[in-house]
């Protein structure tokens, strides 16, 4: 699997893929449902998603699968993060923190020895997110 560094400006749909383990279609789809998730467009008309694009995008994941919302529940859950008084879902370090630990999940993914460290960095990543929704209204 390819690596990521939180310092890249700009990222394919490709690539954030690859990054948050979602299939490009869902991706898409999940731009529909919501509208915190606004990647640009390049001349081309690629998207271009940035670090606060990924951000959103992994904790739309978060509340899907790791804690069981529905799509409906989580869509409510991530418009009153965004409307709690804050344009952006995250601060910047707050963005880079998460992508951090998002990649060294993904490093220790291929590993099965790793499964401790792995299950630890994810639990990590869990409080991380956890830790941001509550304190913006959650």
């Amino acid at each position: 699997m390819k690596s990521f560094e939180a310092k890249k400006i700009y990222y394919s749909i490709g690539e954030v893929s690859k990054i948050s383990g979602l299939p490009q279609y869902l991706l898409r789809h999940w731009e529909t449902e919501f509208p915190q998730l606004t990647p640009a467009r390049n001349v081309k008309g690629n998207r271009t998603y940035t670090n606060k694009d990924i951000a959103v995008i992994l904790s739309i994941k978060n509340l899907i699968y790791e804690q069981g919302y529905t799509a409906e529940k989580a869509k409510v859950l991530m418009q009153d993060l965004s409307s709690g008084g804050m344009g952006n879902p995250m601060q910047e370090s707050q963005t880079e923190s998460l992508l951090k630990a998002h990649q060294d999940a993904m490093k220790h993914q291929a590993t099965p020895h790793t499964d401790g460290r792995r299950k630890e960095t994810l639990l990590a990543a869990k409080s991380l997110i956890e830790d941001l929704l509550e304190r913006f209204g959650q």
